[in-house]
């Protein structure tokens, strides 16, 4: 064999001392004369076969111990992991019979061999990972390296039923510059996904973990295959925290827009309340959208969260219709015979609110219709006729006097109930009055004021009672379609969640 460089031989031995220094081999003869013999003229720079057409057969086991931290916005996963390496190396073997006994013992990973073991979709700082570490050598030649370590690594994030969703995550392993006819890497079944070794987070639970070695080639060096072992967890994640801090507050949320169709329009607040209703949820859907991945696949929590906003965004509009025909001017005009017929007829009688609306009279009582109509039937003549007559039995009275003084050339008509002294105009004398025997052409003028008088009053009358009228027929369907809308909010509402609790 080609003699080692002398520099080699002096690093080994170096290394050797800092591990008898550390504790880590038993500063005995035996152990001594062992690693002077194994290791006078071993290397580490070389496979360590005897005929260069043998691959090295490299066993990996993989415990997964804790999931650190599951980034599903970057779509990495990190884990502290138990790893094992079992291979044979052939310039380590001695009988322990020679050797005191001794048939094993360890060393720092550095002194030896160590496959390029890489890997392959790391997330973090690429590193030699097996150095720094103990491994443990059979008399066999059978060498074990077994250390934790933390893996950072892309996972590619479902999130479409988040926050009940179940993720599936690949590690994958193997060696990078020695193809397949060098180094043969193999992925044990003989523990992964222990219980005993994984401790859950909170967050995470690992349902399975299966291991998988294939033998491929690469892009990077075509024409050569190389062995790799892809470790595959699958984790499910725990919903409750996010069922109390995202779900159910809007799922209350909703049920409180529902009070917009029980509030009076009366009282101004039915669009402040599905305003500040609105904004809650965006709030939420800010919250949820921070921790998705910008992907485009959306969760089914921010389709109920939109879902919602646009059934608050339509019963906002509803609302500002109800309010619209609630609070209608008198310019309106009247309702449709056709919204007469089905809105206050048919629909009213669907959503039984035709018992609240009271049934048109037939006869009315109003004072100003009335009058309108009596006075529609008299004629002037016959009018001035009765009032002279009832004027004349008025003045038979003893208690009541009529008098009839001219005031500037206009004529004023004063009964005087309690006093008995009669009304003078200003600047005219006390005592002078006219006769009780008034001309009838003056008093025709007198009625005919006091008929178009009293026809702007029962005009006026009749003109609010229309307006009246028309404002209650109108706020009736504003009750309606409030009903109408608040039963489509809730069958929006329910098909909603019957929608989100069908995809988990």
């Amino acid at each position: 064999m080609k003699a080692i460089p002398h520099w080699i031989t002096n690093v080994t031995r170096v290394g050797l001392i800092f591990s008898v220094l550390t504790g880590h081999l038993l500063a005995t003869k035996d152990h001594k004369k062992l690693i002077e013999d194994l290791f006078n003229n071993y290397t580490k720079l070389a496979r360590p076969v005897r005929n260069a057409k043998t691959p090295t057969n490299v066993e990996m086991i993989l415990f997964l111990s804790q999931v650190i931290h599951m980034d599903e916005r970057m779509q990495t996963l990190k884990v502290n992991a138990w790893i094992t390496m079992i291979w044979t190396d052939e310039y380590l073997m001695w009988d322990p019979k020679e050797y005191g006994g001794i048939d094993v013992f360890t060393l720092p990973s550095g002194n030896v061999w160590m496959p390029d073991i890489t890997l392959y979709n790391n997330a973090d700082k690429y590193k030699n990972w097996l150095l720094e570490h103990i491994v443990k050598i059979d008399y066999n030649g059978t060498v074990m390296w077994a250390a934790p370590e933390i893996f950072t690594s892309y996972c590619k994030i479902n999130v479409m039923t988040f926050p009940f969703d179940e993720q599936m995550c690949k590690m994958k392993f193997g060696p990078w510059q020695h193809d397949g006819s060098q180094v043969k890497l193999m992925g044990l079944d003989d523990g992964p996904g222990d219980d005993e070794v994984f401790n859950s987070d909170g967050q995470w639970d690992m349902v399975s973990m299966s291991v998988n070695t294939s033998y491929q080639e690469y892009p990077d060096d075509p024409g050569k295959q190389y062995w790799d072992v892809e470790y595959t967890f699958h984790f499910r994640r725990r919903p409750l925290y996010y069922l109390f801090n995202l779900v159910i507050p809007c799922m209350f949320l909703s049920l409180v827009s529902l009070l917009t169709f029980f509030l009076p329009p009366e009282s101004g607040e039915k669009i402040s309340l599905g305003i500040t209703v609105l904004l809650s949820l965006t709030v939420f859907l800010l919250l949820v959208a921070e921790t998705m991945p910008p992907t485009s696949t959306v969760p089914v929590i921010g389709q109920y969260f939109a879902s919602t906003m646009v059934l608050i965004s339509l019963s906002l509009a509803m609302s500002v219709g109800v309010l619209n025909m609630h609070h209608i001017g008198p310019d309106f005009r009247p309702v449709p015979p056709w919204m007469k017929k089905h809105i206050l007829g048919n629909l009213a009688s669907i959503l039984m609110m035709n018992k609240k609306f009271p049934k048109p009279e037939k006869k009315t009582n109003l004072i100003g219709e009335k009058l309108a109509q009596d006075f529609q039937a008299w004629e002037h003549q016959e009018l001035i006729s009765i009032v002279q007559n009832r004027m004349d039995r008025i003045g038979d009275s003893p208690k009541i006097r009529r008098s009839y003084t001219p005031c500037n050339g206009v004529s004023s008509l004063v009964n005087d109930m309690n006093d008995d002294q009669p009304t003078s105009c200003p600047n005219q004398d006390q005592g002078s009055t006219s006769s009780i025997s008034t001309p009838i052409v003056k008093q025709n003028d007198l009625l005919k004021q006091l008929l178009k008088e009293v026809k702007k009053l029962t005009g006026h009358v009749a003109d609010e009672t229309a307006e009246q009228k028309l404002r209650d027929e109108w706020k009736r369907v504003a009750m309606v379609f409030d009903r109408f809308f608040l039963i489509i909010f809730v069958i929006g509402t329910v098909a909603t969640y019957l929608i989100m609790f069908c995809q988990l």
